[in-house]
């Protein structure tokens, strides 16, 4: 295996070589690793942090050829499709989490996924696709940033996880406001597709922050070994987080079920209205149809046809017929 980790290929999949990073810590200062530094120099540090890319094959064979990482931990670092959990094993944890997808061109709610091997002596994360955050935390480290523990490290993934989530729950609540806003002055266009998307949006969200709220809260009960004091309140800390972010989701999707509800009592209530207007206009012509129709017959005896001023008197009758249909409907609140 090669280090990528100065040029990483490009797009939403990375399909490049195996190894993206690694450093290796000693009293919280990390060094920055090359591949074939790892097996030479693993006992070197206080615990070492590798970050691979899990597309490659050659990332698949090692991680199964690791003793100190049981198979179904392995399997679950190699999995295709995840979804947050924990899970303790005899020598350390498997831990699931999901961010935003920031990658360019990708849909922010197609959530990536980090998994995580944590051991007192080993962190070793895998992807799928290229995670910004794990990015931000190689940053800080090469500025000289400090991590105590592999507890300290995944409090941190999962805290920068959180930080970039933050924005994208916010966008969806401001979304619906300025959508309920629209009802109310009954101005903007598209509400009803706006409101589907803001909803579908909250819904994806969902589906993985609730699991990745209880995965965080677990995290920060775990009493072995792994954390210390300090490490457990960060974790509570990004539950807490996690917590509130769930709650906006929800508030933002229930909101969206009562202005979709709100939007289609006002339509009926538009149709309705149609409808009375158009049944009132046809209940003024329909007296006015029969009398038009009645001296529109071509018989005798038909009263005025030799008075010059009948049709004006009939003009007159129909017009006094129609204001008083007007006046009952009033009346009678139909108007």
């Amino acid at each position: 295996m090669q280090d990528t980790s100065a040029a990483p290929p490009s797009g939403d999949f990375d399909a490049g070589p195996p190894f993206v990073f690694g450093f290796g810590f000693k009293d919280g200062v990390a060094a920055e690793m090359r591949w074939e530094e790892v097996a030479a120099s693993e006992s070197d540090y206080d615990w070492i942090w590798l970050h691979l890319n899990m597309n490659n094959e050659d990332t698949r064979r090692w991680i199964r050829k690791q003793k100190d990482i049981p198979y179904a931990a392995a399997s679950a670092l190699l999995a295709g499709e995840t979804r947050p959990r924990v899970t303790g094993f005899g020598n350390g944890l498997v831990v699931n989490l999901r961010g935003v997808n920031l990658n360019e061109g990708a849909e922010p709610e197609d959530m990536v996924s980090i998994r995580i091997w944590m051991s007192e002596k080993r962190v070793v994360t895998t992807r799928r696709r290229r995670l910004k955050a794990a990015q931000d935390i190689r940053g800080e480290i090469m500025e000289g940033a400090k991590i105590a523990s592999a507890g300290a490290l995944l409090a941190r993934i999962a805290g920068r996880l959180t930080e970039r989530m933050t924005p994208f729950v916010e966008q969806i609540d401001d979304r619906v406001d300025e959508i309920e806003d629209e009802i109310l002055t009954g101005a903007g266009d598209r509400l009803r597709a706006r409101l589907a998307e803001a909803r579908h949006d909250a819904v994806l969200m969902r589906r993985f922050i609730a699991p990745q709220r209880d995965a965080l809260t677990r995290l920060s009960q775990d009493d072995s070994a792994l954390f210390d004091t300090s490490v457990r309140v960060d974790l509570r800390e990004v539950a807490d987080q996690v917590t509130r972010l769930t709650e906006e989701i929800d508030a933002a999707r229930e909101r969206a079920m009562v202005l979709q509800d709100q939007l289609t009592d006002q339509r009926a209530e538009e149709m309705n209205r149609n409808m009375m207007v158009l049944s009132v206009v046809a209940a003024i012509f329909l007296p006015l149809g029969f009398l038009t129709g009645l001296f529109g017959i071509n018989v005798g005896g038909m009263p005025g046809v030799d008075d010059p001023v009948a049709f004006w008197m009939v003009v007159l009758a129909c017009g006094l017929i129609g204001f008083g249909l007007l006046i009952i409907f009033r009346i009678m609140k139909w108007l």
